[in-house]
């Protein structure tokens, strides 16, 4: 007998499986396996008959003769991967719901950890539906790691680039000729003197020196070396702090430096 409207309300779990299954029909690259989980066997037979006479077009539909570990039975739908798996997924879920009622479907995959509700827009970054580009879950997540690797690196060297210019931009306080920054190396040029220190922080004074637990009456006197170099700064002034040649000017900020 056909299924007819809330047939199957109260027999089905809200949970959609995709991809977690192995397709009997072709290769992962090419099926797409749905799962829905059921309380009842019969129910399960019954939903099988119900899909297979949907309007949404399929490869196999099957159901589970045993419970998985969590006592629900499981009817599978193969279906192919491409671009419209999704929305042919949210057109069987509306049919299916002529006869379980609505649900707050929610959806587990192999490359999410925690279920992702079937309408959320982040889904799509969990489904592959490209083919052609198909990978296995260890080489999907081992993909988004070097691309979050890569998109923190990029992000480091912005901030670095960004700091560099900053603190380009402090030292046009000073009376060097000439300033540059590689490598985290601060290159000067003063009218008689050249100096290469190595950058250890910069930003406002007292957050910079308690980050490092530095204070002024840790200054240390001037050698001969410190007094060229404060030449070659002019107005600014650096002074030997602990290990640290702290560089101060106009503003608030510091630079705190070492030697190389």
């Amino acid at each position: 007998m056909a299924l007819r409207e809330q047939d199957l309300k109260n027999t089905m779990i809200k949970k959609i499986s995709v991809d977690e299954f192995e397709p009997k029909t072709g290769s992962n690259n090419d099926v797409m396996v749905i799962g829905f989980h059921i309380k009842e066997h019969q129910a399960g037979k019954d939903l099988y008959k119900f899909l297979n006479h949907s309007i949404v077009e399929v490869r196999d539909v099957e159901v589970s003769p045993n419970p998985n570990p969590d006592n629900y039975y499981m009817v599978f739908v193969e279906m192919d991967r491409n671009d419209q798996s999704l929305t042919k997924i949210k057109e069987l879920v509306k049919e299916i719901e002529n006869v379980s009622g609505q649900l707050q479907w929610n959806v587990s995959t192999l490359l999410s950890e925690e279920d992702i509700g079937l309408n959320d827009e982040t889904l799509t970054k969990f489904l592959q539906l490209d083919p052609e580009n198909y990978l296995s879950a260890e080489d999907w997540k081992a993909q988004q790691q070097e691309a979050i690797a890569q998109e923190e690196a990029k992000k480091l060297e912005e901030e670095a680039m960004d700091n560099s210019n900053k603190i380009l931009e402090f030292l046009k306080g000073s009376s060097l000729l000439e300033a540059g920054i590689n490598d985290n190396k601060l290159h000067m040029r003063g009218s008689k003197d050249v100096a290469t220190v190595e950058i250890i922080n910069f930003g406002n004074a007292k957050d910079v020196m308690e980050e490092l637990g530095i204070d002024k009456s840790a200054i240390k006197d001037l050698d001969m070396n410190m007094r060229k170099f404060n030449s070659m700064l002019g107005e600014m002034k650096a002074l030997p702090i602990e290990e640290y040649i702290v560089v101060f000017g106009e503003q608030d900020n510091i630079l705190v430096t070492k030697r190389v």
